[in-house]
């Protein structure tokens, strides 16, 4: 099953957009008091750069959306796309509290595992999605 192109681009729309008001709410309101506090090594990026780093992300995310939905369903593939996409989008939002409500750098740190863990688990599945004859 096919979703009409402009179905696909409302539903990708709005999941990225919940999904960065998810990160902005768990974030909360001293995003930049927080970063302030840091000692930053040299070379990486100033908060502003990490806003077009965040903006980035979620067009990436919002043409991944929609490309997978305007193609045919692959039955358990598609579902599982979803599903790790909503996932991925959770950890982020989930990341930024830790982060910046906690404050706990540690904890930030040990969360990148599982992060990546379901980041390269999307990848092979969007491969699989991208060549359904391959085993």
């Amino acid at each position: 099953m096919s979703l009409p192109l402009q179905n696909a681009w409302f539903w990708s729309l709005v999941a990225c957009i919940a999904a960065a008001l998810s990160e902005a709410i768990a974030a909360g309101t001293r995003v930049k008091a927080r970063f302030a506090e840091l000692r930053l090594p040299k070379g990486a990026p100033r908060l502003w750069a990490w806003s077009v780093i965040g903006g980035a992300y979620y067009v990436l995310f919002f043409f991944l959306l929609r490309s997978v939905l305007v193609r045919p369903s692959i039955p358990y593939w598609t579902s599982v796309m979803l599903t790790l996409t909503a996932l991925l989008l959770m950890a982020n939002a989930s990341w930024n509290w830790i982060f910046f409500r906690k404050k706990d750098l540690r904890l930030s740190f040990i969360f990148f595992v599982p992060y990546l863990v379901l980041a390269f688990t999307l990848a092979a599945v969007l491969h699989r999605i991208g060549n359904p004859l391959s085993s």
